[in-house]
């Protein structure tokens, strides 16, 4: 099967492009940026997912289309743009799934558009309620994902919480991981008695294949999540055991740890956005159950599994620099 992943020379992307290539697919990559993936079936168009155009030309001949491109306020500070890429990209995305008669399209939205204060577990039938730029635009992409759908494009929407394991980008977990790695000490606003649930990144590849493959997944929209989420101190004590180092932290209360964020987030030097603050002071877990119902999806990771095969990834790469 030919597949058009977008956003391909991302975190997900590019794991997401390896496993279709490994399962024998040919692939087109496109990104603004090139990938570095050399595969006789990986073809790479470099181009603006904004531009209609450019998403039309890298969708021919494609049999489904895993719409990965996004613009995070991790990365793009420029909320304009962040919507541009966010929203438009994804009617691009499945204009040109549809200009094209794809078979399957595979959105991948996020946990974030039910905003921070939200059911434990937190099924998919949960309120909409984003609290920021990028979850409303993930509302308002859903939106069009069913307007396709009732036209009668074969979709299939996926929400996951934070992607971790080997190649994680993320700035903060990336500075947490080489202070780690060097018996720094950590800060835990609140004491890290909260749960934050993440799921792995191979588990998030698994399921899209498995919706690819299951007739069954047409119109669902399901929860990704790890299993059994332990504290946000766990899994921190869990990283420093790995490193070989005694555990070091800095505890913050809430309310210290919220004004800090927001005077750090007012001169755009914050390590978090506040709304993420928000979510490590509570507990933030999601039922994936509808996942393993119609697809037989079962996450192989928990996530302090996952946390450490981004840790070695990253030492990994200190080490080569």
């Amino acid at each position: 099967m030919k597949i058009l992943i977008t956003g391909s020379s991302g975190y997900l992307g590019t794991n997401m492009s390896g496993a279709a290539l490994e399962r024998g697919h040919s692939v087109v990559g496109l990104d603004i940026r090139a990938s570095g993936i050399t595969h006789a079936s990986f073809k790479e168009v470099t181009g603006d997912i904004t531009d209609l155009q450019v998403v039309m030309q890298a969708a021919a001949g494609c049999d489904a289309v895993f719409h990965l491109a996004a613009a995070l306020a991790q990365f793009e500070r420029d909320e304009k743009r962040m919507h541009e890429v966010n929203v438009r990209g994804t009617e691009n995305a499945l204009l040109a799934a549809s200009g094209n008669h794809a078979r399957k399209f595979i959105y991948a939205s996020s946990v974030e558009v039910y905003g921070i204060d939200v059911p434990v577990p937190c099924s998919e039938d949960a309120p909409i309620a984003p609290v920021c730029q990028y979850g409303r635009d993930k509302v308002e992409s859903e939106k069009l994902c069913r307007e396709h759908l009732s036209k009668g494009l074969d979709i299939t929407i996926f929400r996951p919480p934070t992607i971790n394991g080997a190649g994680q980008n993320e700035p903060f977990l990336v500075s947490q991981m080489e202070g780690i790695s060097q018996g720094k000490a950590t800060l835990l606003p609140g004491g890290g008695k909260t749960r934050l649930q993440m799921v792995d990144v191979d588990d998030v590849s698994n399921a899209f294949f498995l919706a690819l493959e299951t007739a069954g997944s047409k119109g669902a929209v399901m929860n990704l999540g790890s299993d059994n989420v332990p504290t946000l101190r766990a899994m921190a004590e869990a990283l420093y055991n790995h490193a070989g180092k005694p555990p070091n932290f800095i505890i913050i209360n809430a309310s210290l740890a919220r004004a800090i964020i927001a005077v750090l987030a007012a001169l755009h030097i914050s390590p978090l956005e506040p709304q993420h603050l928000e979510i490590a002071l509570r507990d933030y877990v999601f039922d994936s159950s509808l996942a393993k119902k119609v697809l037989g999806w079962k996450p192989a990771k928990d996530d302090i599994q996952s946390s450490i095969a981004a840790y070695d990834y990253q030492l990994k790469k200190l080490s080569v620099s």
